[in-house]
């Protein structure tokens, strides 16, 4: 996906009031040169569906990032999530 508006549209129109999630972020790693930035971190996303959280799906992705400072704050230039395992059931992700 590509664009902030889109990937916000299509997450949300896909999760609010079907998935409940959480997310775990460890082993972040940044290197800062000058105004861009680039990080790293292990990210595990668990999924449940709202109306039964015996439907769920458990995942592990590292993510990796390209930010732009703006001024006193860092953007998000472009983000990587890449999967490394799944298990579960695809429904809790994707619908039916």
């Amino acid at each position: 996906m590509v664009g902030r508006d889109t990937i916000v549209t299509t997450i949300l129109a896909g999760f609010a009031g079907r998935v409940d999630t959480t997310h775990q972020v460890t082993n972040v790693r940044a290197v800062i040169d000058g105004d861009t930035a680039r990080a790293t971190a292990l990210v595990e996303a668990q999924h449940l569906l709202t109306a039964d959280h015996g439907t769920h799906a458990l995942l592990k992705n590292p993510y990796t990032v390209e930010l732009v400072r703006d001024g006193s704050r860092w953007l998000i230039r472009r983000m990587r999530i890449e999967n490394t395992w799944f298990t579960g059931d695809p429904v809790a992700i994707f619908g039916g």
